[in-house]
């Protein structure tokens, strides 16, 4: 929809006064930079903003959200651009990205209360190496290049948070710049606080449709002083999360617990030389750690024990042991470098291979279940995919390699990504265990909660955000003009 007289109005005074405002450059409306920000790495349509505004500061953040609060603009915040469901996409011609990925300092490392302060835009890797020196490390590590206000928006985990939790485990507190400019704390410093309502876990997971996050306090964990990775092979996905549900019981602390499909395996291999590459079968990544070779010494008699109980033929189990630091990260870079592999299943697609990738959670006693079965839904719809997931908590993500240009494909495509997440949600699970909502789960998110539920989302959002600026479109519809509450 093209701008009206009155909206580019609107916008040529906010433009103008919010230049005035911010330091030279800060604002800009280059065709390249709105281009940029049109996009994330997901299927979602781009949508330009209306300008892009770099802040490197919480003083410049408040201005643009004073300003924009003042003209009615939505802001939609931004840093490293890696979200999976169009967070960071404008819903409309008239927004704005705010982009933070300046604001990438660490402000403050406590070694003796194990946290530190940083702000929004510095990536999870930059961090680790910095913390690396204390000998401490902070676990969540989803792609290579989010950042940790992104982070936090969409509440993501990876492949640590069968051992650590997700970030609303390792957030203790928070800065926000709220929609009409006031800075709020969300908690101290202390590792537990019964004070009040937990501001900061409302504010993790609501993909800045509630304000923007302008500083983090982070829950830091020590780095093990033993570690080691086991790789563990199967004929089926049937016998491999069998193991999983048995390891889980047996309560053993494993580090990671990662699983491929035996076409993610293929797709690795085909973006390697063929002297490196794994045998194509279905595939557990064990990860142990512990205070001493001791302890992953007998965590991996126990798991080897329990694993090849699983297997329904042992000629057919595969344990293999990194027995060095070399040898572990050669395991493990299989499940590195899977995500973007996908592609090399479909190397006739070119520049239009697009990868849609699904994102739900089941009770890890469901797991082995709705593995068969989607594997079962993709080889019957002809849907060339891998899976990869997380099953220490259930959480698995089908990686569906399509062509871009192809309209039914997509179809196709989109009808299995819903299929999928129902099941997952009759199984008592969840439409997304990591990625959020954004604008391409907002149907399955009625799905999973009931409307009721979503309608105090949209309460909380009107108390807070009263001119519906923050991020809108996200994880569920505004209310219509002159629409009154449910609730």
């Amino acid at each position: 929809m093209a701008i009206d007289s009155r909206q580019h109005a609107n916008l040529s005074s906010f433009l103008s006064e919010l230049t005035s405002l911010l330091p030279k450059h800060a604002v800009t409306t280059d065709p390249r930079e709105l281009d940029r920000n049109a996009k994330d790495p997901s299927y979602h349509t781009p949508q330009r903003p209306y300008a892009v505004v770099s802040v490197s500061s919480e003083d410049e953040i408040v201005t643009t959200v004073k300003t924009c609060n003042k003209y009615a603009i939505p802001i939609i915040p931004s840093a490293g651009r890696t979200s999976l469901e169009g967070q960071v996409i404008p819903t409309s011609q008239i927004g704005i990205t705010l982009d933070v990925s300046n604001m990438d300092k660490v402000i403050k490392i406590n070694e003796d209360d194990s946290d530190c302060v940083v702000q929004p835009g510095i990536g999870w890797m930059e961090l680790r190496e910095k913390l690396e020196p204390y000998g401490l490390f902070f676990p969540p590590d989803p792609g290579a290049a989010a950042c940790v206000g992104g982070m936090c928006g969409t509440n993501c985990s990876g492949t640590l948070a069968w051992r650590y939790g997700t970030m609303k485990d390792n957030v203790l507190s928070l800065r926000v710049v709220l929609a009409n400019g006031t800075v709020i704390q969300t908690r101290r410093r202390a590792t537990k606080s019964s004070a009040g309502y937990d501001l900061t876990r409302l504010f993790v997971g609501s993909e800045g449709t509630l304000g923007v996050i302008s500083q983090i306090t982070l829950r830091l964990r020590r780095i093990p002083q033993a570690m080691s990775v086991a790789m563990i092979q199967y004929r089926g996905l049937d016998e491999a999360a069998l193991a999983v549900q048995n390891l889980v019981k047996a309560g053993i602390a494993l580090h990671r617990m990662e699983l491929m499909d035996t076409h993610a395996i293929r797709s690795v291999n085909l973006g390697r030389p063929t002297k490196d590459h794994f045998p194509e079968r279905v595939t557990l990544l064990l990860e142990f750690a512990a205070s001493s070779p001791e302890t992953i010494s007998q965590q991996i008699t126990a798991v080897q024990s329990i694993c090849s109980q699983a297997a329904t033929h042992q000629s057919d189990f595969r344990f293999q042991i990194g027995t060095n630091r070399e040898e572990a990260e050669r395991l493990w870079i299989v499940r590195k470098t899977a995500y973007f592999a996908a592609k090399n299943l479909r190397p006739e697609l070119g520049g239009r291979a697009r990868i849609m990738t699904t994102d739900s959670a089941v009770p890890v006693s469901r797991i082995r279940e709705i593995l068969v079965r989607t594997r079962e839904d993709l080889e019957g719809n002809g849907l060339t995919a891998t899976i990869l997931a997380h099953v220490g908590d259930g959480n698995f993500h089908v990686l569906l390699v399509i062509d871009s240009e192809n309209p039914k494909e997509l179809a196709l495509a989109e009808s299995f990504r819903v299929r999928n997440a129902a099941l997952a949600i009759s199984m008592d699970g969840t439409c997304t265990g990591e990625h959020g909502i954004g604008t391409g789960k907002i149907d399955l998110l009625k799905m999973e909660l009931g409307e009721d539920a979503i309608e105090l989302m949209r309460g909380i959002k009107g108390l807070v955000d009263p001119k519906g600026i923050m991020n809108p479109g996200k994880i569920f519809e505004l209310r219509r003009d002159g629409e009154k509450a449910k609730l």
